[in-house]
């Protein structure tokens, strides 16, 4: 069985003021999946188990996952009181908070974190058909210093929205090394995500253009066709 992987999952479809592409994909090709759902906000673990309870396919992990190259048992989150009822953005930036919620006090949460590699390797994840990321402000850094060639993994969906011009270019540049290639929008339904493949060659000249394509461009772009 093939195995779905998303980090930040938030309160996936039961979220009162977001539809999760990455849930809604997931449901509808549930027979297929095995789920690893991890996310870092405890509040938002209730809400995952129940809106996968008729599932036993799923595992719901609830930690932060940290890039392969920060040495941490725990790390320190952020968040903004004012962003409620589910807290949507938890990171450990407080700065990524802070534009988020300029006026807003913002406090402070201790949270158990693994690196993404011996996360995958715990759990025995060799092989991933889609791996998710949407981890608010960290996406960069656990992408970049992950080691594809660790493992085999066919579809990377992550949020690029705060991606500076340099990491964009970073980014593009690792994973067109590393055999992949844009195929369209990922799992966010406001386009906030890229989706790399290891298909579409063809497609490189469009790749390397990302960093440099206008918000008003890359939002008329479709939704990736794998998913």
């Amino acid at each position: 069985m093939k195995n779905l992987v998303q980090i930040g999952s938030g309160s996936a479809n039961l979220d009162q003021k977001f539809e999760d592409g990455f849930t809604s994909f997931a449901k509808k090709n549930i027979k297929k999946f095995r789920l690893y759902l991890v996310e870092a906000n405890s509040i938002h673990i209730a809400k995952l188990k129940k809106n996968w309870k008729k599932n036993t396919k799923v595992k719901i992990s609830n930690f932060a996952i940290i890039p392969d190259n920060v040495k941490k048992k725990k790390i320190n989150f952020y968040y903004s009181i004012d962003d409620t009822p589910d807290y949507q953005i938890f990171s450990s930036s407080k700065n990524f908070v802070r534009k988020h919620f300029p006026n807003s006090e913002i406090k402070r949460k201790t949270v158990e974190c693994k690196n993404i590699s011996n996360f995958f390797k715990r759990n025995s994840i060799i092989k991933i058909e889609f791996l998710s990321l949407d981890i608010e402000g960290m996406d960069f850094d656990v992408l970049y210093n992950l080691n594809l060639h660790e493992f085999d993994i066919k579809n990377i969906s992550f949020e690029h929205l705060h991606l500076s011009f340099w990491e964009k270019c970073m980014i593009v540049k690792k994973l067109v090394k590393n055999g992949y290639y844009f195929s369209g929008m990922g799992f966010d339904v406001r386009k906030s995500d890229w989706m790399f493949s290891k298909i579409g060659k063809n497609r490189i000249i469009s790749t390397y253009l990302l960093p440099i394509t206008p918000r008003r461009i890359w939002k008329k772009f479709s939704f990736s066709k794998l998913i």
